[in-house]
């Protein structure tokens, strides 16, 4: 199974989705976890001109299309955090989201609730 992950570490699941500026690519085999390449992308969510985040953070199906394509051979997300409206668009695309915080060699079997 291919997976993405928003991590800034490439040890722990530990950026929120629409933060990430990237995006580590994994095939999971077994209990096997096996780093593919790390993908940049815009962020989802836009900063204004001084660095901080959109304070409504609107739903954008732009961006999320833009995204979405540089990930969309991908099985499922591991994240942090996301958006209830990306959450759905993805899965609606057929990606499925696992927001956790476990270090990535424990991705196997995560359901969400590994620290």
């Amino acid at each position: 199974m291919r997976i993405a992950v928003t991590t800034t570490s490439g040890v722990k699941v530990d950026q929120h989705f629409g933060k990430a500026s990237s995006f580590s690519i994994y095939d999971i085999n077994a209990n096997e976890v096996k780093l593919i390449e790390t993908r940049m992308v815009n962020s989802y969510c836009q900063s204004n001109a001084v660095g901080a985040s959109e304070p409504d953070h609107k739903f954008s199906d732009d961006r999320l299309s833009v995204v979405y394509n540089r990930i969309k051979d991908c099985e499922k997300v591991y994240t942090l955090q996301i958006g209830e409206k990306p959450e759905e668009a993805l899965k609606a695309k057929g990606i499925i989201v696992q927001p956790c915080s476990c270090n990535i060699n424990q991705i196997p079997g995560c359901k969400g609730n590994c620290k």
